[in-house]
């Protein structure tokens, strides 16, 4: 006799299974930011009762407001009236953005422009030759001008920069090595 409690479970689970009757009662409808219940399509009888005002189909705006039991009433033979109930649990994003393949395009296309063109811009500031000089000269008050740092070939003694030897015939070696004359 091992299988005693097989029956009970098994009855116990028929009566636990949703009732599919229900199910055709109501259908259930998203389009967009709207939700549509419709309480059974075969009746007219049938309605939604919300605020006192019966409605069939009824329209439901897609936010957290929403969520709540729903209740279809359906008037049968003798004036009997059957109630099928639908629990709608709705949440909402508030500040999320809907990916669409368009989006996704006008993102990935953006990004490759942008890419492009920051790339260029690079290349064009890198590829210039050599450092930009100035043309303009220097004014000084007493209406002389002043020679441009490039164009000083005689400095004073006591400069602490030497000038660098490459063209008349100094080996490289000789500026790898820092002297410290004080």
């Amino acid at each position: 006799m091992k299988f005693t409690s097989l029956l009970p479970a098994c009855l116990l689970l028929l009566w636990t299974l949703p009732d599919t009757e229900a199910d055709d009662m109501i259908k259930v409808t998203s389009s967009g930011d709207w939700i549509t219940l419709n309480c059974n399509k075969k009746s007219d009888d049938a309605s939604f009762k919300v605020n006192g005002v019966e409605k069939n189909p009824l329209t439901i705006r897609y936010k957290d407001e929403s969520s709540g039991l729903y209740t279809c009433s359906l008037k049968v033979e003798n004036n009997k009236i059957e109630e099928y109930e639908i629990y709608l649990k709705l949440q909402t994003c508030e500040n999320c953005i809907e990916l669409n393949l368009p989006t996704i395009v006008g993102l990935t296309i953006g990004d490759a422009v942008a890419t492009i063109l920051l790339g260029l811009a690079v290349y064009l500031i890198a590829s210039q030759a050599g450092p930009v000089i100035s043309h303009k000269k220097i004014r000084l008050s007493s209406g002389s001008e002043r020679p441009l740092p490039n164009e000083m070939r005689n400095r004073a003694s006591n400069d602490p920069y030497q000038r660098l030897r490459f063209n008349s015939g100094a080996r490289k070696d000789t500026y790898d090595v820092i002297n410290h004359n004080r």
